[in-house]
This record gives structure tokens, C-alpha cells and sequence, in this order.
């Protein structure tokens, strides 16, 4: 508001609350609009003023626009000096069904304009500077009290206003809109440039207190503010109050200019820590993962013994589509292995008060134990930035990881990353990662499977330990006999040179004394599970099914809790009531939508939870699936996710796969293609994913180069095992000097999870949620030692923690939702995960059963 009352020779464009803003500055009255409209499409008819220029008007003219509102501008309240510009069309009735698609690719080319208003121009036969003058007679009421009022222009000021979003995926000519409003600016400042110029002599009779000024801004902009006088590199002075997620306040500066040049060692106090320099070694079995038994007779056989303590699987369990290709696998032990847990404080319920507890458990089970004042995405960046890699050591690798941090993060550490506090506090960890130099990968494309280690580098005493090496590196490809053939070489070292001395690595990370024993230990490791690998085949796929039928737990303690049923946190009327009052708050013009979750339980007992997610996995596998066994945290994470978060690739491509809109499989192939085409039609669905779509490229917006952001695919249908869901993808290009970890900052919770605009968004729900989502609705993944990461949303998954099962579900709420309908998804969403964990029960108890007759039948005998 204080811009539109100060900036009155600058030119505003206002979008959405910003149009609002500028019609109730000027005396315009703000009122709830017939109904609230999110993410659905309205036609267009205008004056064909500057800002319309060259863009068509009325129905049929294919001028679609896509609207996010509960509140409008009262147009019998417009003052004289505000003049109405556009409205919805006569012929716009919100059709059910709009073509998002065919609205996207509609091209900028000019129709002829409705001239239906005079159009003044000044003496040089231009637009007057102030935009388009209009004929004030009265039939001009008639429209702007029988429609929608969607765009606006004060009659002496550059100032123009518009109800919808045209920086929207699904709106067209939304582009033109801005390159015209840049030409008003344009044409502003040349027409004002002599008076402007009078103004200033006026106001500064020295006109060196003008040039002092002058002088200071132009040093500010040299030394890292990045704005110039011109404002070059930013829009011109656009005001969009629609959304109001800048994430300013506590959130981390993005630009990377502004870190420490030194390295902060967060786990052994505030000392500077020179980056450790670490060399790839990695071997490739071609053909064999089939052979073997598949990923998870791999994983049962070489980390599944016991209860398969600090192990971690990012599983691809659905290989079609080419949703996801690879899996990843790895346990306890390594060179730098080491498990790392967060807590926030109960002093980070505000943001600006971030921090917490981090305990870092290393490889021989010492404990440490450190409060971070600047939180855990700090620290995260601080150790990825402590560790470089040599390029030319994983080329040639089809994949991503090459070790790295692995494990989660919880949703309430959105108060590290804008959100204004956490109302509750989570019971399990906020954070739980392995730091895993050690790992097994599966490309399920071409059936090979990886074998890497990462060790750090060392400098070689003489020649001869470089021709040892030299010796290694020309292996032969082992057959699956044990016999060696003669072919292309599969075991890859990059070469080991160092970057700094022998002494600089005690000095600098002396908890670690690597000496070539270490880099022998590694090589034993990887030839010692190549030979495991290779004696699988005689009794491949036996293992997994083996552990499925007989778990190595006995689960006495749970077998009397096998008839009880999960416990909604909530109940039917109360979530009811719940999506009532998001709904309220969406009329209100609050938000947009709004992720309303909820949590259910049940009390397991001891269980054995690797089994549970072999169960998990085979009744509904997904992409982005996951199993990890924090030990010492007592948590089990048994994820079946379909839902990407966020990927950074190693050409800096940036890329999220949000979910919005589920509905059931048919119990026919008749009845599942009826459901699929209506899910792909559903006004509703596409108006919930579409919101998330635009939330998304804002997110990816402030961390990639601009003009990159882009949506290669907009709400494709994906089926998974118990249902269909919309899926969109939205990528683009890194900034240079943004760090991974800023870009998972900027985009965490993932939209799909909250609701837009996001901080408004969970400010509202923590206020309706009764308890913390905890690892539900966070993210799961890597941070790869070379720079890149990979991150579920995490939905469709089972938290094991402290004896209790717990799975969280929940659905977008938008003003279309209906609060029964809202309460049917969300039991949909718990339908496989429920199912897993019942069926597990039931066979275990069966088991346990049948193993007490046997033994009354020997007692009697």
C-alpha cells in the first residue's frame, strides 16, 4: 500500500492482491467475490488498452486466464480516477472440463482487437503516457456491473491492475501481457525523462547532494547488493502481492557470495577445515541383478541380517515409464561412514530462533554431541561443501549417487526455511542421515549392478605403489563361474594424487587417519561382495522370500495386539470439520488451498520391520520407494512414495514431479479406464495440481537462471497399484552460485504437501493440526558427494518408532472440495500402507500359531 501511495510516477502493474490493493488505495471497496475461483480458467474481454495490446478479447477468442481468488474489487465502488479495463467474458462459464494443455501452447499471434472504446493518443500519435484514455459514457456500466471485474488503470498515474495471473503455466498470452507492460514502462520513462529532470533540479538546487546520493548507490550496487540504479536485473517494479512467499526474515540468502570463505567443522567446534579431496572406486557386474534374485534378495543377503540396523535401500520397486531407474543400497561400516541425528530445540517454535541438538554417531559406535545455532540446513551445506570429488572418477556411471549423505528431513524443519513458527514438536528425529561412502546400485534398465566405495585421497610413496595400482586397474570382468575373460575392464580408480600433504590431513581431519590400508580395506570390501554377489545365483531370489515368511524377529509382544485396529488421530466428523474451516478461510481469501493432513496409529510391539517393508514393497511398489533402520533412533522408515520432491542433476537441471489429484483403481479394466479419463478431466484435480504447479516454478524461480524454468509435462496420469494420480513436471537450469542445499531450501515442505501460497498455507494448518507430521510430509533421498541429490516426498510410507506404527494421509483442499468426498481420499491414501501392515500381522500371527501347535504335538509325544 505504501508503494502505491508513494511510487505515483513509477509504473506499477498489480496481480491478483496487488489489483485489490490498487483499487482500495484509491477508495475502492474489497468484497467476497459470487465464488471463489482457484486454478480454473475464465475467458477474457478488454478495451484493448496498452496492456491488452495485441491480444484478443471476448468468447471464443481464446484469451483464457487462470484465476486465484475468493475477493474482488467492488466495480460500483471504482472511483472516477480508476477506469475499468477487463472483465470476464459474457460467454465464460468456468467450463468444467478447460484444456490446460491446448491453453499452454496457444501461440501470441494478434487478433482483431474488440474497439468497442474510443482510444485516445496524444500529439506524437502515440498511447498517452498514462495509458489508454476511455469514453466515459455510461455504457460502460452496464458490463462492469454485470461481470467480473478482472483488470483496472488509474487515469493519471502508470498504474494498471489485474485479478488474474498472467505469469501462469495455463494462462494464454500471459507473456504479452508482460512485454507490454515493459513497453509502457519504457515509454513512461522517455516521455517523463525532461520533466524528471526539472523535478529533480527543483528539489536538489545543489546538485551535488543529487550526485552524492548518486555515488553511494552505485558503490552499494558494486559491493554485492546486485541492484543497480536501473534496477537491470530484476522486473520493472511489478507488484505481484498475490502470493507473499519471499521467504525473507530467517530463511538463508541465497546468493552463494555471501558465505564464509572458510569451512565451518559444525561436529568438532568452530575451526576452519580444509575440504577433503576423495577418489571413486567402483566395479560393474554386468547382467546380473535378475540372476541374483533382484534388488531385494540383494539387499536381504548383504544387509539384512538381524534386524538390518543402520541400513538404507532408496528402492525403485516400479521400473515402467521410466519413472525411476535405479536403486540404491548400502550399511554400517566405511572409512567416514557415520549416522547423524537433529532435534530441533524447544526454542525453535519462531523462525529466527532455528537450532538444535545434532548427535553424530561414527563407525565405531563413539557418540558426539553438539548444539548447531544456525540449524541443520546450515551444517548440511558446511560438510557437503567439506568433501570435493574428482569428476572424471564416476564418468561414465549412469547414475547420480556416488555416495554422500542418505537419509530424511522432517517437515518442521520448515522453520529453517521461512515458515513463522511450529506449533508442535515432533516425537522423532527432525533429521536422520548415514553419511554412506559404501554403496550397491542397481540399474533396473540394463540388469547391472554397481559396487562403490569412496575413499579419501593419499599421497603414494614412490612409483612403484602407482604401478601396483596400474596393475589393479587393468582387472579382468570375472564371469559369473569366477572364471576371468578377456574383456573391457569394469573396475574403475581414478588416479590417486592428492591435493594437499600427508600432514595437512592429520592437521585437518584428525579423527581420521587414512593410511593405504584404509584404501586396501576398501578394495577387500568390494571384491569381497562381488564374490558374495556371484555365489547368489545358485539360490537367487530364495533370501527375500525367505525373510518375507519368516521374519528374524519373533514378535511375541505384538501377537497379542494383532486385532487392533489403527487409530485415526481424528475422527470422521472431527477431519470433517477440519476441511470445513479450510474451507472458510479459502472464501475468506486466506489461501488458495490448503494440504490438510491427519496421522493414524497402531501399537505393534518388537516387530521385524525390514519384513514389513518387503510386504510393503510388493503390494504397492512405487518410484521413489525407501527403507531405512536408524538404530540407535529406534525408527524404521517403510516408504512406498510415487512422489518425487525435487532432483539436481549433474548438468544442474533442477526437476519436480508434484502429485495433485488421486483417485481409486476400477475393479474392472472397463471401470479403471472410466476413473483414469475422469481424473484426467476432473475440474477439481486439475485445479489442485495446476496451483502446485505454479507454486513449484515460483519456488525453482528463485534458485534458477531466469527464462529456464519450464514444464515439459502438465498433468499426465500415472496408475500405481491402488490408484491413478495427475502428475506434473517442472524443471530448470541451477544457478551457478547457489549450493544444492539452498535449492531444497527454497523449495521445502514440498508445495504439494502444504498449499499456496505456502507460508500462509502452514501458518493456517498448524493451526488446525493437532500434532506434528514429523517424517510424513517431509522428504527422503541423497545428497551426493558430487553435488547433486534426489528426494522423495514422503507419502504412502510407515514410520516404525518406538513400538507404534504410525501413517500419515491427507488431500488438498480446495474451494471445490467437499468435506465427505475429502475424508474418502484421505482413507483411500492409507489403504496400502494399512494393508501391508495388517497382512504382515496376520501372517506372522499364523506363524506364530501354527509354531505353538507343533510344539504341544512334541511336548505330548
Amino acid at each position: 500500500m505504501r508503494m502505491l501511495y508513494e511510487c505515483k510516477d513509477i509504473p506499477i502493474l498489480g496481480i491478483c492482491l496487488g489489483h485489490q490493493a490498487l483499487g482500495y488505495a484509491n477508495g475502492a471497496q474489497v468484497i467476497h467475490a459470487p465464488e471463489p475461483v482457484h486454478g480454473r480458467l475464465s475467458e477474457i474481454e478488454h478495451t484493448g488498452c496498452q496492456l491488452f495490446n495485441g491480444i484478443p478479447s471476448g468468447g471464443g477468442s481464446g484469451f483464457k486466464v487462470v484465476r486465484y481468488h475468493s475477493l474482488v474489487l467492488d466495480a460500483k465502488t471504482l472511483p472516477s480516477d480508476l477506469i475499468p479495463i477487463a472483465w470476464t467474458s459474457c460467454s465464460d462459464a468456468l467450463n468444467a472440463n478447460p484444456d490446460l494443455h491446448s491453453s499452454r501452447a496457444k501461440n501470441e499471434k494478434s487478433n482483431s482487437l474488440n474497439k468497442k472504446y474510443t482510444k485516445f493518443t496524444d500529439e506524437m500519435g502515440m498511447p498517452a503516457t498514462n495509458g489508454a484514455r476511455f469514453d466515459e459514457s455510461k455504457c460502460i456500466d452496464t458490463m462492469r456491473y454485470t461481470k467480473v471485474l478482472m483488470g483496472i488503470m488509474h487515469c493519471s498515474r502508470p498504474h494498471y491492475g489485474v485479478q488474474f495471473h498472467p505469469e501462469s503455466i495455463a494462462t494464454c498470452h500471459g507473456r504479452k501481457i508482460f512485454e507490454n507492460f515493459r513497453n509502457i514502462t519504457t515509454r513512461h520513462w522517455l516521455n517523463l525523462s525532461t520533466t524528471l529532470e526539472k523535478r529533480v533540479s527543483l528539489q536538489f538546487p545543489s546538485r551535488r547532494q543529487f550526485k552524492g546520493l548518486e555515488s553511494k548507490l552505485l558503490m552499494n550496487s558494486k559491493c554485492g547488493s546486485g541492484k543497480g540504479l536501473d534496477g537491470s536485473n530484476k522486473p520493472d517494479h511489478i507488484l505481484d502481492c498475490s502470493d507473499g512467499d519471499s521467504k525473507c526474515g530467517s530463511a538463508k540468502e541465497l546468493d552463494a557470495s555471501n558465505k564464509p570463505d572458510h569451512i565451518l567443522d559444525c561436529s568438532d567446534g568452530n575451526k576452519e577445515r580444509t575440504p577433503t579431496t576423495l577418489r571413486l572406486r567402483w566395479k560393474k557386474l554386468e547382467g546380473i541383478a535378475t540372476k541374483v534374485g533382484g534388488s531385494a534378495n540383494i539387499f536381504c543377503v548383504l544387509f539384512g541380517n538381524g534386524l538390518a540396523e543402520d541400513t538404507f535401500w532408496l528402492d525403485s520397486s516400479i521400473k515402467d515409464h521410466g519413472r525411476a531407474r535405479f536403486s540404491f543400497m548400502g550399511g554400517r561400516g566405511g572409512l567416514l561412514w557415520r549416522c547423524i541425528t537433529f532435534h530441533l530445540s524447544d526454542q525453535s517454535d519462531e523462525a529466527g530462533q532455528a537450532g538444535g541438538f545434532l548427535s553424530v554417531e561414527d563407525e565405531k559406535g563413539c557418540v558426539k554431541q553438539k548444539f548447531l545455532k544456525s540449524g541443520f540446513f546450515d551444517f548440511l551445506k558446511q560438510e557437503l561443501q567439506s568433501f570435493t570429488c574428482q569428476k572424471e572418477d564416476y564418468e561414465g556411471l549412469p547414475f547420480d549417487f556416488c555416495g554422500g549423505y542418505v537419509g530424511y528431513i522432517g517437515y518442521e524443519l520448515k522453520i529453517e526455511c521461512g515458515a513463522k513458527y511450529n506449533r508442535h514438536k515432533s516425537q522423532a528425529p527432525d533429521a536422520c542421515f548415514f553419511l554412506a561412502d559404501r554403496l550397491i546400485v542397481i540399474d533396473h534398465c540394463t540388469d547391472d549392478v554397481y559396487i562403490l566405495s569412496s575413499v579419501p585421497s593419499i599421497e603414494l610413496h614412490n612409483e612403484m605403489d602407482m604401478q601396483n595400482i596400474q596393475q589393479k586397474n587393468a582387472s579382468t570382468r570375472i564371469s559369473l563361474n569366477g572364471s576371468p575373460e578377456n574383456h573391457q575392464c569394469f573396475s574403475k580408480h581414478g588416479a590417486i594424487e592428492s591435493s594437499y600433504s600427508r600432514e595437512d590431513i592429520s592437521s585437518s581431519s584428525s579423527e581420521h587417519n587414512y593410511t593405504k590400508s584404509n584404501r586396501a580395506e576398501s578394495e577387500s570390501w568390494m571384491e569381497a561382495v562381488e564374490m558374495k554377489l556371484l555365489r547368489l545365483t545358485e539360490t537367487a531370489g530364495k533370501a527375500a522370500e525367505a525373510r518375507r515368511k519368516s521374519p528374524s524377529l519373533s514378535i511375541r509382544e505384538g501377537i497379542n495386539n494383532q486385532q487392533e485396529v489403527f487409530k485415526l488421530q481424528k475422527s470422521k466428523y472431527q477431519y470433517m470439520e477440519d476441511v470445513r474451516r479450510c474451507l472458510q478461510y479459502i472464501k475468506d481469501g486466506e489461501s488458495y488451498e490448503l494440504c490438510l493432513t491427519t496421522q493414524l496409529w497402531k501399537h505393534v510391539g518388537v516387530i521385524d520391520s525390514l519384513c514389513l517393508y518387503l510386504n510393503l514393497r510388493e503390494k504397492n511398489p512405487a518410484p521413489y520407494a525407501a527403507w531405512f533402520n536408524f538404530g540407535k533412533g529406534d525408527i524404521c522408515i517403510c516408504s512406498s512414495s510415487p512422489e518425487r520432491f525435487l532432483r539436481l542433476d549433474q548438468n544442474g537441471i533442477l526437476e519436480a514431479k508434484p502429485i495433485k489429484g488421486t483417485v481409486p483403481r476400477g475393479n474392472s479394466q472397463i471401470d479403471d479406464e472410466k476413473l483414469r479419463t475422469q481424473l484426467q478431466h476432473s475440474e477439481k484435480d486439475q485445479a489442485e495440481n495446476l496451483m502446485i504447479v505454479d507454486l513449484l516454478r515460483n519456488d525453482l524461480g528463485r534458485v534458477c537462471e531466469p527464462g529456464t524454468v519450464h514444464v515439459p509435462n502438465l498433468m499426465d496420469v500415472e496408475s500405481y497399484a491402488t490408484v491413478h494420480t495427475l502428475v506434473s513436471t517442472i524443471r530448470g537450469k541451477k544457478k551457478d552460485n547457489v549450493s544444492p542445499v539452498e535449492c531444497v531450501r527454497a523449495a521445502f515442505p514440498g508445495g504439494s504437501m502444504t498449499g499456496a501460497p505456502k507460508l500462509r498455507a502452514m501458518e493456517i494448518l498448524d493451526s488446525i493440526e493437532n500434532t506434528s507430521r514429523g517424517v510424513y510430509s517431509g522428504t527422503i533421498g541423497f545428497f551426493s558427494f558430487n553435488h547433486t541429490f534426489d528426494l522423495n516426498i514422503v507419502i504412502r510410507t510407515i514410520l516404525v518408532n518406538r513400538k507404534e506404527a504410525s501413517i500419515g494421509a491427507g488431500g488438498a483442499i480446495v474451494a471445490l472440495s467437499g468435506p465427505e468426498c475429502e475424508y474418502d481420499e484421505m482413507i483411500l491414501k492409507t489403504r496400502a500402507p494399512i494393508n501391508a501392515v495388517v497382512e504382515f500381522e496376520n501372517q506372522s500371527y499364523l506363524r506364530h500359531s501354527r509354531n505353538g501347535e507343533r510344539r504341544a504335538v512334541l511336548s505330548k509325544s
